[in-house]
């Protein structure tokens, strides 16, 4: 039977982070793909189990695939290898905010193209991309109609999307919305498994999937089904594939999304001859510079383009108004992988400053408060005299919302620090949040061979597809491509 329980269903963020960290460390790393390390099965064949669609993983685009399938009139199975206080992988401790074209009009979808092409040096798929921005909306409606709650919406600049956060708040929407999503789904039927980790994906003589082999707490169990969908996020803890496909340094990397994000829907897929794109080098990692009290959430991403990021010698480093991903990476070469954010009065009371403020509150985190640039130069342990020539020149530089002559020079969301008192975001440092690059995926979300072909009875959907983006994302967009990945994977599933 599906196993289940509610001993643990309210866990708070901090509790969770603590259990994860006390369970996790027994899982291990995931090692290379099946099909290059191959172990002989002896014995008698593992008991099945039939349905129509296995979805592996229970993130947000794993149980938004489970739930369409199952109204779509299909029998659903979702497989989980942690225990189920763990489940929801990376959206569990996701900021919580879905980016969204500002209006319903083809203008408004066709600026999010474009901001979304953009951030990925348009080398991201435009049709993935044209799709999503299609979507999206109507999606975001449709949890809505599922009980998911959000917040007013609001703008993310310098992009032109809205943001809907997750009710009640950053950081504490999705274990809300995850737990709606999981009871629906399971009202329709779906038979959630905990404990239960895929190993390998059954395929026919025709080479098409037939279902999933799963290691649960009772030994294996073959998962029959026409169709499965492989939602089980990224590898950023999987320190084999960072150094054998990032770099040979990459496994030291600090990993702030949950530590069993080990990659193992692109080993399973690659076991039946998938292809995996945009796998190599930093490109496909998502890096925020974070504080270490709390480096899944104390993300000043908000008020970041407004700032100034300051490095250990007193200088700028980055465009902040590129936003978080491109801050992260800069900040991983900048002496001691130590910075701070820097700013005024004026930028404090803007709203986005108010909102990180509210957040670091909340994790009991307090921002950095001077009179003077000497007094704040101090508090960050940065040379008094190279940060107040480095302000005054950029001051001197900010024209409108620009400073063209800056070094590096700052495209928008300029504001000059010159009212006091002076406030810093300090210490930061980098960390992978999410993994880029993955499966490779048509618009039906079926997983395609090195030639192009759909590799029958198997779709991906959500951080283990590849293609979205490369090097950096628009805030938000990840749990969108999670969301409308998840409802066409699912829905395509159920169809045949």
């Amino acid at each position: 039977m599906p196993q289940s329980g509610n001993k643990h269903e309210n866990l708070s963020r901090r509790d969770f982070l603590r259990y994860a960290a006390a369970t996790g460390l027994a899982l291990g790393v995931a090692g290379l793909p099946a099909r290059y390390v191959e172990a002989a099965f002896v014995g008698e064949q593992p008991p099945t189990r039939e349905y129509d669609v296995i979805v592996i993983g229970t993130g947000m685009a794993g149980l938004v695939a489970a739930l369409e399938a199952a109204e779509n009139g299909a029998k659903v199975a979702i497989l989980e290898k942690q225990v189920k206080p763990l489940f929801g992988g990376n959206t569990r401790l996701a900021g919580g905010s879905f980016a969204v074209p500002e209006a319903n009009t083809k203008e408004a979808k066709e600026l999010y193209i474009e901001d979304f092409m953009r951030k990925s040096n348009y080398q991201a798929d435009a049709a993935l991309t044209e799709d999503l921005a299609n979507r999206v909306l109507d999606d975001l409606a449709w949890l809505q109609e599922h009980g998911v709650e959000f917040l007013p919406p609001r703008p993310n600049a310098p992009y032109r999307v809205l943001l809907y956060t997750g009710a009640p708040g950053n950081y504490q929407g999705m274990p809300v919305a995850l737990n709606t999503l999981l009871k629906k789904a399971e009202e329709l039927g779906c038979e959630a498994w905990f404990e239960t980790k895929a190993t390998e994906l059954l395929v026919d003589a025709s080479g098409s999937v037939v279902g999933v082999r799963a290691k649960t707490s009772k030994g294996l169990v073959d998962f029959r089904g026409k169709a499965t969908v492989i939602a089980t996020g990224g590898f950023a803890g999987n320190k084999q594939m960072l150094e054998q496909w990032v770099g040979p340094d990459a496994d030291q990397s600090m990993v702030r999304g949950i530590k069993w994000a080990t990659g193992d829907g692109h080993a399973l897929a690659a076991g039946v001859g998938a292809q995996l794109i945009q796998m190599a080098g930093l490109d496909t990692l998502h890096i925020a510079a974070v504080h270490p009290k709390n480096t899944a959430a104390a993300n000043p991403s908000r008020v970041l383009p407004y700032c100034l990021g300051i490095n250990k010698l007193g200088r700028r480093y980055v465009d902040e108004s590129e936003g978080y991903v491109a801050h992260g990476k800069a900040a991983m070469n900048q002496p001691g992988l130590q910075v701070a954010l820097v700013f005024d009065q004026n930028v404090y009371e803007l709203p986005a400053a108010q909102e990180v403020k509210e957040n670091f509150n909340r994790l009991g985190i307090e921002f950095i408060t001077a009179n003077t640039l000497e007094e704040l130069a101090a508090k960050i342990s940065v040379p008094a005299d190279a940060f107040r020539e480095t302000v005054e020149k950029f001051n001197a530089a900010v024209v409108g919302d620009q400073a063209p002559t800056a070094d590096p020079p700052k495209a928008t969301c300029a504001m000059r620090v010159e009212r006091p008192p002076f406030y810093a975001i300090y210490p930061l440092g980098p960390g992978i949040t999410l993994t880029f690059g993955g499966i490779r995926i048509n618009l039906r979300r079926q997983v395609l061979d090195p030639d192009g072909k759909p590799i029958g009875g198997l779709y991906a959907a959500g951080e283990c597809v590849g293609g979205y983006f490369v090097g950096d994302y628009v805030g938000g967009a990840s749990l969108s491509r999670c969301l409308v990945d998840g409802r066409v994977a699912g829905r395509n599933a159920a169809r045949g």
